[in-house]
């Protein structure tokens, strides 16, 4: 015997479906008018949830993947140029003309040193690598100083290479007038770096190093101090016959000054700057150097200190 069939929707994910029980009659025509219904309804629902603007992008992207600079051909020169060359540089779109303005400005020369210099080599290795001989060799106790100018068919660019206990500490191109600048303001810097090296030792805490500074004041107070009460003595008889004990404190006077001169610079200063990355702690001082002409550079005094003691000092400024 034939079963009944019963009507029964269901709708689910966007998506309907019919299903025929055995329960009750139903004519071919009644279950077309009972299908519609279900057919409509599914329709506006996939209607709905299709809806909408066409969105594009791309899919995600792992972690770490993302991409590098291309490198170019202008590349070795962008790197050694300031920020205002970079731009005048990037403003020409022309390929020939760029090339010119590199040679004009002599960054070609710039790159090339950059390419075959490091710090930290010595003065015959400079020399090896640089090929062409220097126009002028200067020595100044440990410090040592290359000059030379390179013709590139467009300008003259005049450059440098600075060296300390035979060690290439930094090396720069300029113009004529830039270089004898440049030349008197490491010369300060070279005079004043080889002040610390008398007076300073690796492991030195920095009280220690201000202690000695303050006792070096003391003692030439206390020498000066002697040597005055000599003079002013009765029996002193003067330079033309001096006795043992003239040349003691002549000697002892000469002594307190000069070392007071080498603490001069750390008597009563404060560092500008201190930035502490522990367990290293860099202490700056800032100085005003001025040129003949009249033109300030701003000199920078560094002393780093690891865990409390002196590791390494510097004195460099900057472009």
């Amino acid at each position: 015997m034939t079963k009944p069939w019963r009507l029964r929707t269901c709708t689910q994910s966007r998506a309907a479906y019919i299903a025929f029980t055995p329960d009750c009659p139903i004519s071919g025509a009644g279950m077309r008018i009972a299908f519609l219904p279900v057919l409509m309804f599914a329709l506006l629902a996939g209607a709905a949830c299709s809806s909408g603007p066409e969105v594009k992008g791309r899919g995600p992207t792992a972690l770490g993947t993302v991409s590098a600079p291309t490198k170019t051909r202008w590349s070795g020169y962008l790197q050694v140029m300031s920020d205002k060359e970079r731009l005048e540089f990037l403003a020409i779109d022309d390929s020939f003309e760029r090339e010119q303005w590199i040679r004009r400005h002599g960054v070609d020369v710039r790159a090339d040193l950059a390419g075959r210099l490091a710090r930290g080599i010595s003065v015959e290795a400079a020399k090896r690598r640089i090929i062409e001989a220097p126009d002028e060799v200067t020595k100044d106790g440990s410090t040592t100083m290359l000059f030379y100018s390179r013709y590139n068919t467009q300008s003259r660019t005049n450059f440098y290479l600075l060296f300390e206990s035979d060690q290439l500490v930094s090396w720069n191109s300029y113009t004529l007038e830039e270089q004898e600048r440049e030349r008197h303001l490491l010369e300060f810097e070279a005079k004043l770096m080889r002040k610390f090296n008398t007076v300073l030792e690796v492991g030195m805490g920095a009280p220690a190093i201000r202690k000695q500074a303050e006792n070096a004041q003391s003692d030439l107070n206390r020498v000066e101090l002697a040597h005055r009460e000599k003079i002013a003595n009765p029996d002193f008889k003067g330079a033309g016959a001096p006795s043992f004990s003239d040349y003691i404190v002549a000697e002892t006077l000469l002594y307190a000054r000069s070392r007071n001169e080498l603490f001069a610079w750390f008597q009563n200063r404060t560092a500008d700057k201190i930035v502490i990355h522990r367990p290293f702690e860099s202490h700056q001082y800032y100085m005003t150097h001025k040129d003949i002409r009249g033109r300030e550079t701003q000199v920078i005094a560094e002393f780093l200190f690891e865990s409390g003691r002196l590791v390494a000092w510097y004195v460099y400024h900057e472009k």
